[in-house]
């Protein structure tokens, strides 16, 4: 059957959101960061949160009941505090913890959970872009994922991103 178009408005908009939001985190640690390797790769993924973000913005209704900036908002508080948590995680480690075995897993599936739901005749364009961005979250992910294993060298830093994740995921409940 499918969603509803405001259904899946709502599903963009809140995927456009948590994009905008990761932009930002990703963007905003850049100047702090002082491994080059990682300042390069937050600098990277930041631009592709950018980008994947404004491909929703392209997919929310353009009708002249629909308020689409409106549609742009978390659809969960436990998400909105998550994301405002790892903005302030301190430490290379602990901040790419927090993105890539947190927050970026439950982007891929959102993307996934959207996708099952969406249905091939009326949600071709929204299908199409989950596809693209499910992929290149995927890939980022990898690459954060690699990084991060590069930069856990001892039992302190494994704990404090074990910490990290643990927070995280308690926030997300």
């Amino acid at each position: 059957m499918g969603l509803t178009i405001d259904e899946s408005a709502r599903l963009v908009g809140a995927h456009r959101w948590f994009e905008l939001r990761l932009f930002e985190v990703l963007g905003g640690w850049v100047g702090s960061t002082p491994e080059p390797e990682a300042k390069l790769m937050l600098d990277r993924h930041s631009q592709h949160h950018a980008w994947r973000a404004q491909q929703w913005w392209d997919r929310l209704p353009v009708l002249a009941d629909v308020d689409r900036p409106a549609l742009v908002v978390a659809d969960a508080p436990a998400l909105t505090a998550a994301t405002e948590a790892l903005a302030g995680a301190q430490g290379t480690t602990l901040r790419l913890a927090g993105l890539y075995r947190v927050l970026l897993p439950r982007l891929c599936g959102r993307y996934r959970q959207h996708r099952s739901l969406a249905a091939q005749v009326s949600d071709g364009s929204i299908i199409r872009t989950l596809d693209i961005v499910t992929g290149d979250v995927e890939a980022d992910w990898r690459e954060g994922e690699l990084l991060l294993q590069q930069l856990l060298t001892d039992s302190n830093s494994v704990r404090a991103a074990a910490d990290g994740v643990a927070e995280l995921e308690s926030l997300l409940l």
